[in-house]
Parts: C-alpha cells; sequence; structure tokens
C-alpha cells in the first residue's frame, strides 16, 4: 500500500455511524508508520495505526470514535515526523550522490516501509527521474536528509 491510499480518505466509526473526519497525513517513527492525523469536528488528533479496522476503497474504517486521540493535535512527538515534513528531505547515498527528494513510501499491512521512491526535480514533472529505494537501504532519517546504504552496500 502507498502512503497515498490514506490521504484525504473518510474515517468512518463502525460505534457511532459517524463520519470522524478524513485523512490530513500520516505520521511515521523512522520507518514504522505509527498513526494517521485526522482533521475533525473537534480539530485534529492521531488515530493509532493499530487501530484500523479496514482500509477500504472509499473509507478508513474504525470501531469507535473513541480511538482517536483528540488531544495530540499538531503536536507531534519529537521523533515522529508527518509524509509532508518527509517529502520535503533530499536522499543522499553512501557515495555522497544526491538522488533528489522523497516522492513516495510503499508499506506493508503492518506499516513498515518496504521501499521509497526518490525523484529529481525536472522541470512540471517533466524529465524527472525516479529511483525506488529498498526501506533495508535507509539508514537514518534525520533533520535535514535521509541517507540510504549505496546499492550493493545493504
Amino acid at each position: 500500500m502507498k502512503d497515498r491510499d490514506f490521504l484525504g480518505k473518510k474515517v468512518i466509526s463502525m460505534a457511532d455511524g459517524a463520519e470522524v473526519g478524513s485523512v490530513k497525513d500520516i505520521v511515521f517513527q523512522g520507518l514504522e508508520l505509527t498513526s494517521l492525523l485526522l482533521k475533525g469536528d473537534r480539530g485534529e488528533g492521531l488515530l493509532p495505526f493499530g487501530k484500523i479496522g479496514k482500509n477500504g476503497p472509499d473509507a478508513i474504517m474504525i470501531d469507535s470514535y473513541g480511538v482517536v486521540d483528540w488531544n495530540v493535535g499538531k503536536g507531534l512527538a519529537p521523533e515522529n515526523r508527518s509524509s509532508h515534513d518527509l517529502r520535503k528531505l533530499s536522499v543522499i547515498d553512501g557515495d555522497g550522490h544526491v538522488l533528489g527528494h522523497l516522492h513516495d513510501f510503499t508499506m506493508d499491512a503492518k506499516g513498515h516501509v518496504e521501499s521509497i521512491a526518490v525523484r529529481t526535480e525536472g522541470i512540471f514533472g517533466i524529465m524527472a527521474d525516479e529511483t525506488v529505494v529498498e526501506g533495508s537501504r535507509v539508514r537514518a532519517i534525520g533533520a535535514d536528509m535521509i541517507t540510504v546504504d549505496s546499492p550493493g552496500k545493504a
């Protein structure tokens, strides 16, 4: 599954028969998807990834409204990063080559990042080059950049 499979999707409570909100962003701790940042009537809240019942084609289903932490708001823990923030980071390999910027994630069913897609800028997306980097090659997600092992060195 891709990170974009969540963004903008409605979140529905089965017990309450109500729309809780929609997914504004997804939150990672290292290479693990930890929660979804929701925008709803109560403001912003975090839905732990483990509390998702089903990510369907039209909506994300949860057991009840109560599984969302509405007290968090915009305050993410320092070790957590939103996908929006991660997309701003450059990706550089162990040989010192800048591969581009993070463009996309592919995750397994448990929320672990299996691979990242890195793109060069191009002009309006034209002539942009995309490189897929296996998650096992990611060494660090830092404040300024993402470092990855060079191919064949993972």
